[in-house]
């Protein structure tokens, strides 16, 4: 009985410190940013949006500027085969907002898990390039 348990504790144990480790980490895309940090872009001007992984969303804005927005914590369902929505009162979306992971369910979609944005940082459409194709390696 009590093995089974300490084998349960020892898992729980090294899985929280794995998530721990994966949120603490600088996101390598990062790297590539070519400009100081925005906290909100203007809601009007996002033409589109691409998730490329759990940390990490593209904003594409009218008048070709790229934003990447580097999620302060992994976003459990967050991937680019998935349909994400934000609300907002305001006419900007900004780092003390939230957006939500939409599941596909028959011909609708139910809420997943909602995730906080990180801060917006400028870079190039080269930058973004680079980051979509080393996402799908």
């Amino acid at each position: 009985m009590k093995i089974p348990l300490l084998i349960s504790l020892v898992l729980s144990l090294c899985f929280t410190a794995l998530t721990h480790a994966d949120e603490t980490q600088e996101n390598p895309y990062r790297q590539l940013v070519s400009g100081e940090p925005e906290r909100c872009v203007n809601l009007r001007r996002i033409e589109r949006m691409d998730v490329v992984d759990k940390r990490s969303i593209l904003f594409y804005m009218n008048g070709k500027e790229i934003y990447l927005n580097d999620l302060p914590h992994s976003c459990n369902g967050l991937s680019r085969h998935r349909t994400v929505m934000y609300r907002t009162s305001l006419s900007e979306l900004c780092n003390v907002d939230v957006i939500t992971v939409l599941n596909s369910v028959g011909s609708g979609f139910l809420p997943g898990a909602s995730c906080g944005l990180g801060h917006f940082y400028p870079i190039s459409k080269e930058s973004a390039e680079k980051i979509k194709q080393q996402s799908r390696e």
